[in-house]
């Protein structure tokens, strides 16, 4: 993995509170892609879009990159933040493990960070820095589960949303949306004994939830919705697909918006209970859940995963440096010998020559390299730094003596 390359731009709910369900209406995935290929200079690119977060993972991350991608969240959303390197590797696993969600340790993240990575594939811009750190990313996640017992008592958001608004047996009840969200809206209800209908614009995805839950297919005929009790509307549509109007003069009591921005107009008539994802993430926040043994024992593991991760790539990196260092070197002797070869020595003496050459580099720069094999953190060393600059410019003025020696020859 490349030092630091690793970029993330993020909008989340802890960021915007309220306003966040308002701003990030106009993000749609195809056209965040469409963006992102418009540069370059972008190899890697992953967008994790979830209820309450949007997320941006790239590589490079340079001035350049970062101002493109920060003028297209701009023009979305009141407030982003942007982090690199390391503290954008910790950030995914601490998603991974549940512990950056409204709903501590929810499962549901590590489903939607595999469809992530399956999307960003299909967009051609999986690589090997996103693929490695996502590949950690969810073994954390799933060792942070496994070890510290979220069990059934972590319920997901969309769990915790049924349960908010307690539904009654014999009730009627329609879910709006066959997709990821309207399935597990549907697997929730069904092992809770609960009978429903599914609606879809597509029928087929329809039949798919009906023939796998037993769910009655109701037509996408918002006048015959109004027999309905109960509505959860389970998409992600961009737009407001349930008003005022539709419900007026109807059954309906309670309706349950998990939309992200919202399907249902905030305008409802007052006999109508609604609840969208801006009433649950406040209700949730105040839960006092991330006080639970879960997140106090799982953000140890992240930490210590992390730093695990960490130490493997600092290795990489070490040895990467150490590597030019040697090439420089190596550069330099040649230099000298070339020198040599113009003198009267004998083809015996070359050996010696070599050899002492190198004895002398090798004393030379054994303290430097003691050093970076014994340091813990060659990130933030200045020094570090400074001899990176010092060896780029050496290796392009040695590239440049190639090329002019190949001109005059």
């Amino acid at each position: 993995m490349e030092k630091g390359g690793i970029f993330l731009i993020k909008v989340t709910y802890s960021d915007l509170g309220s306003l966040y369900f308002s701003t990030i209406k106009d993000f749609q995935l195809e056209e965040v892609y469409d963006y992102i290929r418009r540069n370059e200079r972008i190899e890697e690119a992953l967008v994790l879009w979830t209820c309450n977060r949007f997320e941006i993972y790239f590589y490079p991350g340079d001035r350049e990159t970062v101002d493109f991608l920060e003028d297209y969240v701009n023009g979305k959303s009141l407030k982003h933040s942007v982090a690199h390197g390391m503290d954008a590797i910790k950030h995914l696993f601490l998603v991974a493990a549940g512990l950056d969600s409204m709903v501590i340790g929810e499962n549901e993240i590590l489903a939607q960070i595999k469809e992530a990575w399956e999307i960003s594939k299909r967009n051609s811009l999986s690589g090997p820095n996103i693929n490695e750190i996502l590949k950690k990313a969810l073994e954390v996640g799933r060792k942070a589960r496994r070890e510290n017992g979220n069990g059934l008592r972590i319920k997901s958001v969309a769990a915790e949303a049924i349960e908010e608004i307690r539904l009654d047996e014999g009730k009627k009840i329609l879910v709006i949306g066959a997709g990821d969200l309207g399935t597990q809206v549907s697997s929730i209800l069904s092992r809770n004994g609960f009978a429903f209908s599914i609606v879809n614009r597509s029928p087929e995805k329809a039949k798919e939830i009906s023939k796998a839950f037993g769910a009655q297919i109701e037509d996408f005929n918002k006048k015959k919705w109004k027999s309905y009790d109960v509505i959860i509307a389970a998409t992600k549509s961009n737009k407001v697909i349930l008003e005022r109007k539709d419900v007026e003069n109807s059954n309906v009591k309670t309706i349950l918006d998990l939309g992200v921005p919202p399907n249902v107009s905030v305008d409802m008539p007052a006999h109508i209970r609604l609840v969208n994802m801006e009433m649950l993430s406040k209700r949730i926040a105040t839960a006092g859940q991330k006080n639970n043994d879960y997140a106090t024992k799982s953000l140890r593991t992240v930490n210590e995963e992390f730093e695990r991760f960490s130490r493997k790539l600092m290795d990489i990196e070490k040895e990467e440096l150490l590597r030019r260092i040697f090439d420089y070197s190596n550069e330099i002797i040649e230099e000298e010998m070339r020198y040599f070869e113009k003198k009267p020595f004998g083809k015996e003496n070359e050996a010696q020559i070599r050899k002492g050459l190198e004895s002398t580099r090798n004393k030379l720069l054994g303290f430097v390299i003691n050093g970076i094999k014994n340091a813990k953190d060659i990130r933030s060393s200045e020094t570090v730094k400074n001899m990176e600059l010092i060896l780029n410019e050496n290796f392009s003025r040695y590239e440049a003596k190639k090329i002019k020696k190949v001109s005059q020859d």
